[in-house]
């Protein structure tokens, strides 16, 4: 009697021997490559944004451009802003926008030497 089921019990035994690894290992790693793929395909969109995505047609055209931004604490900012050639020193708050003054600065000259050139002229 026990020879018969051990001959019953052994194609079962060599079968569970063989049997392929858990399924769930290779849907794990599936699951995975896909995250992987989606975040990748995030990171690639997010740093294609930050380029200013110039490859989209009309997204760069305009007469305002904002140069530069600068924070000053809480929600309080200045703005360079360009409206056809002129240069603009904006103030930016909750509660207001505000024009400070027009900036005369030659090409190439950069933002904090238009600053200390309009604050000098300024105190004379």
């Amino acid at each position: 009697m026990p020879l018969c089921l051990l001959l019953i019990l052994l194609p079962a035994t060599v079968h569970a021997g063989a049997e392929a690894p858990d399924p769930l290992i290779g849907n794990g790693l599936r699951m995975v490559a896909g995250l992987l793929l989606v975040l990748g395909l995030m990171l690639l969109l997010f740093a294609l944004s930050k380029r200013g995505l110039r490859w989209l047609p009309g997204s760069r055209e305009g007469r305002i451009h904002i140069r530069e931004t600068r924070p000053l604490g809480g929600k309080k900012a200045l703005c360079l802003v360009e409206v056809q050639g002129r240069e603009l020193l904006i103030g930016v708050s909750n509660e207001r926008i505000e024009l400070l003054c027009e900036l005369d600065s030659p090409p190439g000259q950069s933002f904090e030497q238009t600053l200390q050139n309009q604050n000098r002229e300024s105190r004379k």
